[in-house]
């Protein structure tokens, strides 16, 4: 499911990286999904700071036409794999929910998360490879009366936590071919389909939609991992 590999790069380093060795992480992520969440627990091998999604997401074992979207300014930016790599839309169909990426669209800050679709639902498992630099990132900042995507920055399954309260109104939704698994907040706590619920565990580099209520006080998640 996981693996993380520290080592010095300056065997492939460029002079300009003479004095920057960042420890590099690889995460596995499996789906049995076409849509999926994807995290960003990573930051750039070049200088640590923000990542291109073209670099973040290894196109080993991905077919051709696999999309990767970014949500930034209230909108998809969308790159596809062709036969050379990540290329950013060249053209959007008429009504399409994603735009043609403008320069920085690609860039995302660790921890993140990104959507990754592939060409169609896998029959079995499909892995998934980011790498990057490890930030060893435990907390993720959710902005107030907004769709935040979300995602597990850690190596293993992890619970979540909030700093703040949720309200009446916050949810969480898991995407996933067919209907999303979803839960909302109310007097109740968290409910799923009406009944109380306990919020699940977040599988390793996958994540979900936290939207939140203009009234919420929640502005972080917390992930702890979950003892093998």
């Amino acid at each position: 499911m996981k693996m993380t590999l520290s080592l010095s790069v300056a065997a492939f380093a460029l002079a300009a990286m003479a004095d920057y060795s960042p420890t590099i992480g690889v995460t596995e992520i499996t789906t049995t999904n076409k849509n999926t969440i994807v995290a960003v627990p990573f930051t750039s091998l070049s200088n640590g700071g923000d990542l291109s999604v073209t670099d973040l997401v290894c196109t080993n074992g991905l077919a051709v036409g696999t999309s990767i979207y970014v949500f930034k300014n209230n909108g998809y930016k969308a790159w596809m794999l062709d036969a050379s790599g990540w290329e950013a839309a060249a053209t959007v169909p008429e009504g399409a929910e994603y735009s043609k990426p403008e320069s920085g669209d690609g860039l995302v800050s660790s921890p993140g998360a990104i959507w990754v679709v592939l060409t169609a639902a896998p029959a079995t498992s499909q892995p998934i490879y980011i790498y990057g630099q490890y930030t060893n990132a435990t907390e993720t900042t959710i902005t107030t009366g907004a769709n935040n995507l979300v995602a597990n920055p850690l190596q293993s399954k992890a619970t979540i936590s909030f700093t703040g309260n949720p309200v009446r109104g916050d949810a969480i939704i898991i995407p996933q071919d067919g209907t999303p698994e979803s839960y909302t907040y109310g007097k109740k706590g968290w409910t799923s389909d009406g009944a109380s619920a306990t919020l699940p565990n977040i599988e390793v580099g996958q994540g979900f939609w936290y939207v939140c209520n203009s009234t919420s006080t929640v502005t972080k998640v917390t992930w702890t991992p979950v003892a093998p």
